[in-house]
């Protein structure tokens, strides 16, 4: 799977607070905003059953059924 970037606009004292928060919970930024992406489309669609391609925990979800 390829990547790309994702540019949006956010308040600066918003970005700043998010920023100090992440560090504080030793998590980068990146990592933290696709989570949330991840977790607000799995939210969207609960109840479909559909896998999701971008799913990182797809494969942990297969391995723990086992």
């Amino acid at each position: 799977m390829g990547q790309t970037n994702f540019t949006c606009r956010v308040d600066a004292d918003l970005k700043q607070a998010f920023l100090r928060a992440a560090k504080a919970n030793d998590r980068s930024a990146s990592v933290l905003i696709r989570d949330f992406m991840r977790d607000y489309v799995q939210r969207s669609i609960q109840g479909r059953q559909e896998i999701l391609p971008f799913d990182y925990r797809t494969h942990e979800r297969k391995e723990a059924t086992r």
